[in-house]
């Protein structure tokens, strides 16, 4: 049983008395933890690789906290989630916060990870060659049926001159995004670095081709992507708890960046069912995403209004929040502030 090497206090001290033992159970028990669930937004992966390490090798424990990470199914249902309390924090950009505040809800980022939005579009090299969105013109694009790209691709092509409707936009199930593509179904197809692209790629290694990605960020499209969230009320309620997991996580993700295959052997170890090299492929593009300016985890306000202009028109949303709304610094440990120079 899990509990078979677990010492009892009260076992230990009884035999020296009734009294003694009790003693020694209220001198020797640790404090209680603090439990909290974090939502990883989908499935375990290299992004999710500071959180993972920061639980394996103790960092949350050390702060008195007991941390699970949980798989998710999307960042807008992970921000309600975590607004209704089901999670404390959870891996969120900022369009899941604005959509759910614009619904009423009060949810927040505190911290970033990615310093850029680390989706594009994947193409097959043996195909097309796909070097600025004017090249999308005529081509047919799959991404999933809840995803952002069904709404931010348009706005981007028009602020990139190119007209909406001359790129074909498909919805189609995550799951066959890649064999789609590989196949020859669709010309380019919706794919995340830290997560999908290193999945492409080995599906078009196996069947003889290639994959490279065309990065939405690369043309007028300098925003922020996924970072940590949480809910108005815990900040409230438990302003230390905040920065207590985000000192242990940003360690984690710290301890990643100078360790990227001892990380992975970590997350792997965790969830065997992860292939080791795409997991190391994913690894490696998540400490490259949050290699920036500003100091880890630390968003910049002209940035995220940046980011705010951008969501807010592809997703029709009334120009109301102000960036304070959507974001703070806060709770962010000093440590990891950036440099003055």
């Amino acid at each position: 049983m899990q509990l078979a090497n677990k010492i009892s206090p009260l076992r230990t001290c009884g035999f020296v008395g009734a009294v003694v033992g009790c003693l020694l159970i209220a001198a020797c028990s640790e404090p209680p933890s603090e439990r909290i669930t974090f939502n990883m937004s989908w499935l375990p992966q290299g992004s999710m690789s500071g959180v993972i390490v920061a639980i394996d090798q103790g960092f949350y424990e050390e702060l008195g906290l007991d941390v699970e990470a949980v798989r998710g199914f999307g960042g807008i249902r992970t921000a309600n989630e975590i607004d209704q309390r089901m999670f404390d924090f959870g891996y969120v950009d900022a369009l899941a916060v604005i959509l759910n505040r614009n619904n009423g809800g009060s949810t927040r980022l505190i911290g970033g990870i990615n310093e850029r939005w680390p989706a594009g579009l994947c193409y097959v090299t043996e195909r097309h060659q796909l070097d600025e969105p004017g090249d999308l013109v005529g081509l047919t694009v799959g991404g999933g049926q809840n995803s952002p790209i069904q709404v931010i691709v348009p706005l981007w092509l028009e602020r990139n001159d190119i007209e909406a409707d001359s790129v074909e936009l498909l919805q189609l199930a995550p799951s066959i995004i890649a064999g789609s593509l590989v196949e020859g179904t669709i010309d380019a197809g919706e794919c995340w670095l830290g997560n999908s692209v290193a999945v492409f790629q080995r599906r078009a290694v196996e069947a003889g081709l290639t994959i490279d990605l065309l990065e939405y960020g690369d043309f007028n499209f300098d925003v922020y992507g996924n970072g940590i969230i949480t809910s108005e009320q815990l900040l409230e309620e438990k302003p230390d708890v905040a920065r207590q997991f985000l000192e242990a996580t940003y360690r984690g993700y710290d301890w990643v960046r100078e360790n990227p295959e001892e990380a992975t052997k970590i997350v792997t170890q965790h969830y065997p069912v992860l292939d080791f090299d795409i997991t190391l492929q994913q690894v490696h593009e998540i400490i490259d995403l949050m290699t920036g300016p500003a100091g880890l985890g630390w968003l910049d306000d002209e940035k995220v209004a940046r980011t705010m202009n951008f969501l807010m028109a592809a997703y029709d949303v009334e120009d109301t929040m102000t960036v304070d709304e959507i974001y703070t610094t806060e709770f962010l440990p000093s440590s990891s502030a950036p440099s003055e120079d």
